[in-house]
């Protein structure tokens, strides 16, 4: 039936049909009519969850022919155990083979010598290549795809391995981007560099989100970032804080408390964007004592100082909402909904919570 219709109004249909970032796949493989005439809509919206599809979606964007224009991306760039498995074991070759040389040294040799001093070294220079190694064609792969799709992108949401994450070092560029969530430590970059990304005056909600698997703390945003690459921002989300107080140290002094807070050198903490109307602060779920392998002492001790500095923050500033933290860990794909109900034109909802999430404790 979709056959006899106009292209037209094809289009109109595929373009809602597209919107989860997964049916345009299957649309492409129906007939050649619909294959055509759906091009444009089935890379409006584009999902990839898995570390395979962003390898093989780069390597499509750097030799299509279709001007693509991307307004939603979704990238889950953490691999599974199986695929982090078979990336450790070839990138760590040159690193067992040089630990074997100096194994080998410490049976036939004097301590102390020169050569030792050398197998030392190569451990280490393989250790930061398996790095290097790890990393190097995740980071090359995303950095195609943004380059490619920046120029018209909206939306995004982002998750890499550690090692990917932290070689993303080239400047991108997304000058329509209106809503990042970044559970990896993207835009910041090793040291003392600007982000990667370039100042987006078109980005208005940016969500945070806190992981022990990303090579960056929270704190890193405030010292390093948001001021820079969103100097618009009218929304900012931190969630499933973990660490100890000072990311909301630092955040208190990016909202200009600094002379509050027992936290030196404030003065290297630049203040947010005089635009920012909302900021929602979500800790982790407590880290309850759970028999002999539970948290110790002090992980429960950090995350009390963490409320507490945050309900403190919350009632200095009234821009600042605390939730709850949730009290079962969140499903897998809930990030994914995010995002699936933001490309249906839920920008934000953070506004608009319910009482009964709001931590409301004194």
């Amino acid at each position: 039936m979709l056959d006899k219709l106009p292209p037209e109004i094809c289009g109109i249909i595929f373009d809602f049909a597209c919107r989860d970032g997964r049916t345009g796949l299957a649309l492409s493989h129906v007939s050649r009519y619909i294959r055509n005439t759906s091009e444009l809509a089935r890379y409006t919206s584009i999902a990839l969850v898995s570390y395979a599809q962003i390898i093989a979606f780069a390597q499509f964007v750097e030799h299509t022919r279709i001007k693509l224009k991307t307004r939603h991306l979704f990238i889950n760039g953490q691999a599974s155990e199986k695929e982090l498995e078979r990336m450790l074991c070839e990138a760590n070759a040159g690193l067992r083979k040089a630990q074997l040389e100096y194994r080998r040294l410490t049976k036939v040799l004097p301590r102390g010598g020169g050569k030792w001093g050398d197998a030392r070294d190569g451990i280490a220079r393989e250790r930061a290549n398996a790095s290097k190694l790890l990393g190097r064609e995740g980071a090359r792969a995303v950095e195609s795809i943004l380059r490619t799709v920046g120029p018209t992108l909206e939306v995004l949401d982002i998750s890499l391995n550690e090692y990917a994450a932290e070689m993303l070092l080239n400047p991108i560029s997304l000058p329509c981007l209106v809503d990042l969530t970044t559970r990896c430590g993207f835009p910041l970059r090793p040291g003392d560099d600007v982000p990667a990304l370039e100042p987006t005056h078109s980005l208005r909600y940016l969500h945070i989100v806190d992981s022990p698997r990303s090579w960056v703390c929270v704190d890193g945003f405030f010292r390093d970032g948001i001021s820079y690459f969103a100097p618009s921002l009218t929304h900012l989300r931190l969630s499933e804080l973990y660490e100890d107080e000072v990311g909301i140290k630092e955040l208190g002094c990016a909202l200009g408390h600094s002379d509050n807070l027992d936290h030196d050198p404030p003065s290297q903490i630049p203040l947010l964007s005089t635009t920012l109307e909302l900021v929602v602060l979500k800790p982790a779920g407590h880290p309850h004592k759970s028999g002999p392998d539970g948290p110790c002492c002090d992980e429960v001790r950090d995350y009390d100082n963490l409320v507490r500095l945050a309900r403190w923050l919350r009632d200095k500033d009234t821009r600042v909402l605390l939730l709850k933290a949730d009290s079962a860990p969140l499903a897998e794909d809930s990030y994914f909904q995010e995002w699936l109900d933001k490309v249906d034109g839920a920008v934000c909802k953070w506004d608009r919570v319910l009482m009964h999430d709001l931590d409301l404790y004194e």
